[in-house]
């Protein structure tokens, strides 16, 4: 088992403490886990499409304001999905699994934070985290089938994410400078008076 897969569980933990900040960051370590055993066609895909799930959500988030008081932070949450991870860990060794179970332990981490948190983008945050889970366990499975369903998953999710989030969160307005705001048009009604 690689560090990069060990890896994967703990930012899955820190996307449900934290939401989506920490998304680009799991799917670049998922990348990392999926090609360091080759770069078969099945892992190149697997690894690309874990890039594009973590990190196209977050650069489409930029253009929407943040809306912080919708996301009800609850300290227990992030320790529940780790009470959850510590017991699919104990069940896997009990059952005589010898491999360290990190994509089902990234899938718990995100189910956790769909039912859990209230907020829409820290739920869309969970889905593509589940996303993520399913993608590693499908490269590291060697099953095309796995990973092309994840991919089909993740595609939906990210499109009808970003759909419910054009549609309820307001977008970022650019601010013009004081000076273009200062500046008035030559037909303006001050000068019409003025010149008559």
């Amino acid at each position: 088992m690689t560090l990069a897969a060990i890896l994967m569980p703990l930012l899955a933990l820190c996307v449900v403490a934290r939401g989506m900040g920490f998304l680009p960051l799991l799917g670049l370590v998922a990348a990392a886990a999926m090609l360091v055993d080759g770069h078969t066609p099945l892992q190149q895909a697997g690894a690309a499409m874990a890039v594009v799930f973590a990190i196209g959500p977050v650069l489409f988030l930029l253009r929407y304001q943040h809306d912080a008081a919708r996301e009800r932070t609850g300290s227990a949450i992030p320790f529940f999905a780790l009470g959850l991870m510590v017991l699919l860990l104990l069940a896997c060794t009990r059952a005589g699994v010898a491999v360290f179970p990190a994509s089902l332990c990234v899938v718990v981490a995100g189910l956790v934070s769909v039912i859990c948190r209230q907020s829409m983008v820290w739920q869309w945050a969970g889905l593509l985290t589940c996303v993520e889970g399913v993608l590693l366990c499908g490269v590291q499975a060697h099953q095309p089938s796995v990973v092309g369903v994840a991919g089909v998953a993740g595609a939906v999710v990210a499109v009808l994410g970003g759909m419910c989030i054009h549609r309820i969160m307001p977008r970022v307005v650019p601010l013009r400078p004081p000076s273009a705001r200062k500046k008035s048009s030559p037909d303006s009604p001050e000068k019409n008076g003025d010149a008559a």
